[in-house]
């Protein structure tokens, strides 16, 4: 097997970038795509998920991948009408199965990107965190709150989000992946500084 040139992979990604400097849609998949992998591997690396839990980690390169697309989907684009195709695909799949919960916070989360114009909030340094936590809380609250139903207490919250905190940790690595490659960190900064 040949080493990789890092360096040719990066200047194919420059390459990648939209007139304004920012990095195109292609290139926010395949990078995307590139840590999804790194991010389920990682996953089970460090026996958060096991070694052949294909459902495990094909839903931790999902998200990862998911949120390195999400900050864009706040314009009428292409991408953004496949986005919700497949959310409504998504939508359709999970009320077939009765996962009412999760169904409902894809809902909210596909709508989350058109409260604001192209590149408002949801290209902030310090969205990914709140967003992700906030939503995740919600979600692990509400789940609490009917899995125990007279029994609810914090606690037991806190033990669902430990559970789960690798999908959280997901959702923050594949947000900031793609501010990172739209130059918000300047590692990858962009030529005009369109943020």
């Amino acid at each position: 097997m040949q080493p990789v040139d890092s360096s040719s992979i990066i200047k194919r990604l420059r390459w990648q970038r939209t007139e304004a400097g920012a990095m195109n849609f292609r290139g926010h998949l395949i990078c995307g795509a590139l840590v999804g992998v790194g991010m389920a591997e990682g996953a089970v690396h460090f026996a958060y998920a096991e070694r052949g839990d294909y459902a495990t980690w094909g839903a931790l390169f999902a998200t990862t991948t998911f949120f390195s697309l999400f900050p864009d989907l706040d314009t009428a684009s292409v991408p953004q009408r496949w986005f919700f195709r497949c959310v409504f695909a998504l939508l359709l799949y999970l009320g077939w199965h009765e996962q009412y919960d999760l169904a409902t916070l894809v809902a909210i989360l596909s709508l989350l990107p058109l409260l604001d114009h192209h590149r408002g909030w949801t290209h902030w340094k310090i969205s990914p965190l709140v967003v992700s936590v906030l939503l995740g809380a919600a979600y692990e609250y509400w789940r609490a709150r009917h899995a125990f139903l007279g029994d609810f207490s914090w606690e037991n919250v806190h033990g669902l989000i430990r559970g789960h905190v690798i999908y959280l940790l997901a959702c923050i690595v594949g947000w900031y992946t793609h501010l990172v490659l739209d130059g918000r960190f300047r590692i990858f900064p962009t030529e005009r500084g369109h943020h």
